[in-house]
C-alpha cells in the first residue's frame, strides 16, 4: 500500500495537471480571437473609405452630397482630396453631378471636366445672366455656406449656357467646395407660388391698383399666407407694396443692392417688363435668421407697375430637377 504522504502527492499533482489543462483549453479560442480583432482593425484603418452619397434631387439631397464630401476631405491629405475631386470617374462624380473645389482667392483647385481651367482665377467672370457667380460663392462659403442659382456651362454636350442651383461650402480655412444640379424655372418653381402671383394678378385687373395694393399691404389679408406674401414696385423702382415693412412704402430702392453685390430690384423690374419670370437673390430668412437664396416669382400688371412674391432655398424637400 502506498504511503499517504505519497498518496497526497500524486493528487496534488493530478489537480495541478488538470488545471494547467483547463487553462490551455480556455485561453485558445480567446488569443485566437483578439489576434482576429486586430488583423480587423488593422485591415479597417487601410481602407480609405468614402461616404454613401445620395442621388440628389431635392435641396436636402444637394446639402447632403456637399456635406459628405467635405466630411471625408477633411479626414485626407488635402493633396489626396483635390486629386479625388478632379477624376471625372472617381466616387464624387455622378452622372452630371460634381464635385468641384476653388480657394478663397477663386482659383479653380478641381474642375473634373475642365481639367484645363484648374489654376485659373474665376472671380472675374461673370455668367449669361451677368452674375459673377464665383465671388457670390466665395461669401457664401466664407458664412458657412449656402445656394447659388446662375448659369454655367453643361459637362458634355453643346450646352454652353444652363441653368445650375449650387450648394458651396467651406472644407477649412484654405479652401471650398460646391455641387450643383442642372435645372430650368419649371423645376424649381413650385406651382403654387406661380398660382399665388397670378391670382393676385388677376385680383389687381379686376378691382383695380387702390384696391389691390390695400390688399397686398394688409397684413391680415388673403394674399399673406404662411411665408408668401406680395410685393409690388413701379417701373421707377419706388415700393408700392410690403406688407412686412410698411416703412419702405414709397421709397425708391432702384439701385438697392443684397448683401452679394446683386441688384434685385433691377432685375425684378427687367424681368417683368420681358414678360415675367424668376429672378434671385440673397435676403435674411425670417425663420433661420440665415442670409439664404430666395427666388422669386414676378409679373407686369398694366404696363406701369408689377407684383411679385418669392420663396427661400433651404435645405428641404424642394425638387431642385426631375429625375
Amino acid at each position: 500500500m502506498m504511503p499517504m504522504k505519497g498518496i497526497i502527492c500524486t493528487f496534488v499533482l493530478f489537480v495541478c495537471l488538470i488545471s494547467v489543462c483547463s487553462a490551455a483549453s480556455f485561453q485558445s479560442p480567446s488569443n485566437g480571437t483578439d489576434h482576429e480583432n486586430s488583423d480587423s482593425i488593422d485591415q479597417t484603418e487601410l481602407i480609405d473609405e468614402k461616404p454613401l452619397l445620395p442621388n440628389p434631387s431635392t435641396s436636402h439631397d444637394l446639402k447632403a452630397y456637399v456635406d459628405a464630401a467635405a466630411e471625408w476631405a477633411l479626414k485626407q491629405d488635402k493633396s489626396v482630396a483635390i486629386q479625388e475631386f478632379n477624376n471625372k470617374t472617381g466616387h464624387f462624380v455622378q452622372d452630371d453631378i460634381y464635385v468641384y473645389a476653388l480657394d478663397y482667392s477663386g482659383i479653380a483647385l478641381a474642375l473634373p471636366f475642365q481639367p484645363e481651367k484648374v489654376g485659373e482665377n474665376f472671380t472675374p467672370i461673370i455668367d449669361a445672366s451677368g452674375k459673377p457667380f464665383t465671388k457670390v460663392e466665395i461669401a457664401l462659403a466664407q458664412q458657412g455656406g449656402g445656394y447659388i442659382l446662375y448659369h454655367y456651362p453643361y459637362p458634355t454636350g453643346g450646352k454652353q449656357s444652363t441653368l445650375k442651383i449650387s450648394y458651396v461650402r467651406p472644407v477649412d480655412d484654405t479652401y471650398w467646395i460646391g455641387a450643383g444640379m442642372y435645372t430650368d424655372e419649371e423645376s424649381i418653381l413650385r406651382p403654387g407660388l406661380v398660382q399665388f402671383v397670378q391670382d393676385a394678378k388677376d385680383f389687381a385687373i379686376e378691382n383695380g391698383k387702390d384696391t389691390a395694393l390695400a390688399e397686398f399691404n394688409d397684413g391680415n389679408g388673403s394674399f399673406i399666407q404662411n411665408d408668401l406674401y406680395i410685393f409690388a414696385y413701379d417701373y421707377n423702382g419706388t415700393v408700392l407694396a410690403w406688407p412686412y415693412r410698411p416703412d419702405q412704402i414709397g421709397v425708391n430702392r432702384m439701385n438697392a443692392t443684397d448683401i452679394v453685390g446683386i441688384s434685385h430690384v433691377k432685375a425684378f423690374l427687367d424681368k417683368a417688363k420681358s414678360g415675367g419670370g424668376i429672378t434671385d437673390y440673397y435676403s435674411v430668412n425670417p425663420f433661420t435668421n440665415l442670409t439664404d437664396l430666395k427666388i422669386s416669382y414676378v409679373q407686369d400688371i398694366d404696363g406701369t407697375w408689377m407684383i411679385g412674391a418669392g420663396e427661400y432655398i433651404g435645405p428641404g424637400e424642394l425638387v431642385l430637377r426631375k429625375l
